[in-house]
């Protein structure tokens, strides 16, 4: 049996990653939030748990799966997925963070190939989820006073 913990980049998950391309191109911030809220925010909960069980050596998702798996969950990020998360955190354009959140996991394609996302993967996406939860609500609160 699958776990449950473990994200896999299967036909579900492709899906909301091109379904998110889409949202980012058409622009508009308000629907972008409520689309990352109702797709993505479950990462932050496995994050959570990733963090906790990892660090309390009780990682049994890790450990009930297979070979390809455990190796896949323990692959590094990429070079580009690092420049990804520093973009998050460095844009000085916000079109420039918002669409870090879609290049940092189509990792220059790669998410194609892959078959679950790593526990670095979902580190990094936390990250730069929260960096564009952020800007999101800077705009909400902007347009508000405007």
């Amino acid at each position: 049996m699958a776990s449950e913990k473990i994200i896999r980049y299967d036909g579900d998950f492709i899906k909301k990653f091109e379904e998110l391309k889409t949202v980012l191109e058409e622009g508009s911030k308000p629907e972008l939030y409520a689309f990352l809220l109702e797709k993505f925010q479950y990462l932050f909960r496995i994050y959570q748990y990733y963090a906790m069980q990892i660090a309390e050596g009780d990682a049994q998702d890790f450990e009930e799966a297979d070979e390809e798996t455990r190796s896949e969950l323990m692959r590094p990020l990429s070079h580009r997925q690092y420049r990804m998360i520093e973009t998050a955190f460095l844009a000085d354009d916000e079109e420039d963070l918002l669409s870090s959140i879609w290049n940092f996991l189509d990792d220059c394609g790669r998410i194609y190939h892959k078959k679950v996302m790593s526990s670095a993967e979902i580190s990094g996406f936390s990250l730069i989820l929260e960096q564009v939860y952020c800007c999101l609500a800077k705009i909400t609160n902007r347009n508000r006073l405007t």
